[in-house]
């Protein structure tokens, strides 16, 4: 069964843990940090559902390693090098002024962003401010968070071989946008996972071991367009995997349908499957405010443009 058919038919979610407007699949268009330097080259990626986030971040400029054919057959410093991307799912609170985030799984073993962040939104652009004042992000609300909306956090993990075992991870879908990390199952010594290979490069199949993969949803599957792993992009992110309603309400089962496949089944926890996120690219203003917005209209070139498409194209 298809989480768009379990959304319909067995909803559940747990209580918004969030503000609403922070629902959706956000792009990252600049972070500018208290030293004046910009970066705007980064591609990073957030996905938010009720009480889970999933972040992608890869830098613009990686290792062509598309002849190598997959990691293996790659140098250990392009191994290396690929292991600068990062990657993390993680609980999510909030105070009434700050978005938190505890329970990490993460392809960086260490805690890179500490900080809690200040949110505002105004029609698609979010901004997060880090309380120290040291950096702010611009985030945009993308055409297609509507719809479909998953959160699930990975339980345990049934292997080839049979065993169950518990491993970390998470899925979460907001519309057209999906993003899921898998933990690894051996930790790696706290650090940074291009310098641990730096120095011990025999420890890359541990390190890749973690996967962090974006998709989007197209003609009824989901093609992977960004990933740690590179020689994971075109794949489908859910492999033809099938999912299954478990006697407890909060938790699905996610069969393999492949007979030679790494892992037989796995056990989600569900933080939020819902088939009605309103994912909308506008906020709401004081009526001052709109009224000098119409005024303005045909001076700030307005004048017959429409807000972006939020809806899903499911």
């Amino acid at each position: 069964m298809s989480l768009e058919i379990l959304a319909v038919t067995r909803p559940y979610a747990e209580p918004l843990a969030v503000p609403a407007w922070t629902l959706g699949c956000f792009h990252r268009r600049c972070i500018t940090f208290a030293t004046g330097i910009e970066d705007t080259s980064t591609r990073v990626i957030w996905v938010q559902s009720h009480g889970l986030t999933a972040d992608l971040r890869l830098p613009l400029v990686r290792p062509d390693v598309r002849a190598r054919g997959a990691l293996q057959a790659c140098t250990a410093s392009e191994r290396a090098e690929l292991a600068r991307g990062e990657g993390f799912v993680a609980r999510t609170s909030w105070d009434g002024a700050l978005m938190r985030w505890d329970a990490f799984a993460a392809f960086q073993p260490y805690e890179k962003w500490p900080e809690p962040g200040r949110l505002e939104r105004v029609g698609s652009c979010l901004v997060e401010w880090a309380p120290s004042g040291i950096y702010v992000e611009d985030w945009r609300l993308q055409p297609g968070a509507s719809g479909l909306s998953v959160g699930l956090q990975l339980v345990s993990e049934t292997g080839a071989d049979g065993v169950s075992l518990p491993r970390t991870g998470g899925l979460v879908i907001a519309g057209d946008h999906a993003l899921m990390l898998i933990g690894r199952r051996a930790p790696l010594p706290e650090g940074r996972v291009h310098e641990i290979l730096t120095a011990e490069p025999g420890l890359w199949e541990d390190a890749f071991d973690c996967e962090v993969a974006y998709a989007q949803r197209r003609d009824g599957g989901w093609p992977i367009q960004l990933a740690v792993d590179p020689f994971m992009e075109g794949r489908d992110l859910l492999g033809g995997a099938v999912f299954g309603a478990d006697p407890s309400r909060d938790l699905l089962v996610q069969r393999n349908p492949g007979p030679d496949g790494a892992w037989r089944e796995r056990i989600w926890r569900i933080d939020t499957l819902r088939a009605d996120l309103d994912a909308e690219a506008d906020t709401p203003a004081l009526p001052e405010g709109m009224d000098w917005l119409t005024r303005e209209a045909d001076a700030l070139g307005l004048a017959g443009r429409s807000p972006p498409r939020s809806a899903s194209a499911g």
